[in-house]
């Protein structure tokens, strides 16, 4: 790589005045001519490309890959209605608008719920990638604005079956560019979806009471160079909105610098290195909470420690709730907190409820932790088997295990080490907690993957993908790499919930012990009086 003084529309005054070479940077052409001649000077070599580099299936298949895996089914058809000339799209108590943009893609207006708009506008603003190097001046200074390159102008045709289930309904979007008009065909999904896990469950001495989470979701993908963006809105029946947004495709690499130690990134191939990089996408979100006069809440949960009345001179460890209110622009700069105990919500201070509460939508991150670290790494020893004991409670100054000992100074340096990670949220209870808290707006998650640890993608094991080959807008072949698709009839009496099966509990007592009187009973009738 070199480095040029181009200034002035002369090309004779053009000059090349440094040169980057396997992470070393030469002030000269001579200079790096004379490392060259130098004994022991190595070149980094090439890199080449291969079947490391394909997406097609790698002829390693996974157990079982014989047979088909579930499919999700539609039994009754859509539930929700569309006018595809309007672009209008009802679903449960939503309704909602949407537009089609050359720069911006997918963009949502006049988003109602039960009847009253909350939503004017949301959608994507901008994305930007940023990348780092030392080793590599291009990457070092290199970031792309995406809208640029155009989130609608590269959102191409979906693939049935894979980006969308079979049954969603897809439609056609089109941008003007160049005196032209594209059209990209089924290049936005809609449809329903099971999460797979309940929205709402509670398991009584009498009773289970559980609820399927069934969302909605308009969907795109845009390939934009050689990342490909899945832009998501999902819709629950709590009310909740969840945006998403998922990154696949190549990434962005470099040579692997030798010299550098790996500051650079980690060494990936032959002569390759992942370049070090972070996407950051910006969204725009007008909220109208009961009306287009709104003010932001900031609320903070504070932890106290102070003697009440009733504590008999004890110091209690407690917190509290404290909201103040975004006054102007000059405090609009907001961060989370770094424990995620501070939450910001649009309210409208004239349309209390009827407890006196200001009516509002919360907006949060999908994922949040607490307690006083995310993560802690030990070293791991028989005489600590686990962090906490079941009876740590009976006396919390005085722990059977006592997690606070853990951390004593022990190596981690090529150690058996052992991560404890926690996984939460902090919740302040609103009337949508009535009659339960739903799992929708209450939940966490972390991500463990692996890293270097193989030397591919293990996914392209699957024989479950498929490649469709086009030339001059046809499709030549699609490659199903072996997969029969099924042929029978479903019956759809296999897909209903059996809920006359249940079974609450299945218990044995252990006075007289009996093991094979194994008694059936609600859930958790067979631990009563069990508790010490």
């Amino acid at each position: 790589m070199f480095k040029s003084d181009i200034t002035g529309r002369d090309p004779s005054k053009w000059s090349v005045t440094a040169w980057q070479y396997d992470g070393i940077f030469y002030e000269s052409e001579s200079a790096l001519r004379q490392a060259l001649n130098t004994s022991g000077f190595t070149s980094p070599g090439t890199n080449s490309d291969g079947e490391w580099a394909c997406t097609d299936y790698n002829n390693d298949p996974f157990p079982h890959e014989e047979l088909n895996p579930p499919v999700p089914v539609q039994p009754d058809g859509t539930r929700y209605a569309i006018d595809e000339e309007q672009q209008y799209v009802e679903w449960m108590d939503f309704s909602f608008c949407f537009s089609f943009t050359r720069d911006l893609g997918l963009q949502l207006y006049n988003v109602v719920y039960k009847g009253e708009r909350i939503i004017y506008e949301m959608g994507l603003q901008e994305a930007v990638a940023h990348y780092a190097s030392a080793s590599d001046p291009f990457q070092g200074s290199n970031a792309y604005l995406d809208s640029e390159y155009g989130f609608g102008a590269t959102a191409f045709q979906l693939v049935s079956g894979f980006d969308c289930p079979a049954y969603a309904t897809y439609l056609n979007t089109s941008y003007y560019v160049a005196e032209s008009t594209h059209t990209h065909p089924s290049s936005i999904c809609l449809f329903e979806f099971d999460t797979g896990y309940p929205i709402q469950r509670h398991t009584t001495a009498s009773y289970v009471s559980i609820s399927k989470n069934i969302g909605f979701v308009i969907r795109t993908v845009s390939t934009v160079g050689n990342y490909d963006y899945m832009f998501d809105y999902e819709f629950f029946f709590d009310g909740s909105i969840h945006v998403t947004v998922r990154a696949s495709g190549y990434i962005q690499s470099s040579f692997w610098a030798s010299n550098m130690g790996g500051q650079d990134g980690l060494h990936i191939h032959d002569h390759l290195a992942g370049s070090l990089h972070e996407h950051v996408l910006n969204y725009k979100l007008d909220l109208d909470v009961a009306g287009t006069a709104n003010s932001v809440v900031k609320a903070a949960l504070i932890p106290t420690s102070r003697v009440y009345p009733w504590s008999n001179g004890k110091t209690i460890n407690s917190m509290e709730y404290e909201r103040s209110f975004i006054a102007s622009e000059n405090e609009g700069k907001l961060n989370w907190d770094s424990n995620n105990a501070v939450m910001y919500s649009v309210v409208n201070k004239d349309a209390p409820n009827k407890y006196g509460e200001n009516r509002g939508w919360k907006i949060m991150p999908d994922s949040v932790n607490w307690a006083t670290h995310h993560l802690y790494a030990v070293q791991r020893k028989d005489s600590e088997p686990h962090s906490a004991y079941p009876y740590n409670g009976w006396d919390p100054n005085a722990p059977v295990i006592d997690f606070n000992k853990f951390f004593d100074g022990d190596s981690l340096d090529q150690e058996d080490v052992v991560i404890y990670f926690n996984l939460g949220m902090h919740h302040v209870p609103d009337t949508s907690d009535l009659p339960n808290t739903v799992f929708t707006s209450a939940q966490s998650s972390m991500i463990v993957a692996p890293q270097n640890y193989l030397l591919g993608d293990p996914s392209r094991g699957t024989i479950h993908q498929t490649r469709i080959n086009v030339v001059n807008g046809s499709v030549t072949d699609a490659l199903t790499f072996g997969v029969k698709n099924p042929t029978c009839s479903i019956d759809l009496s296999d897909t209903a919930p059996d809920v006359e099966s249940f079974i609450g509990e299945v218990y044995v007592e252990k006075y007289p012990y009996l093991p094979d009187a194994q008694m059936l009973g609600n859930p958790g009738a067979g631990l009563e009086g069990s508790i010490p």
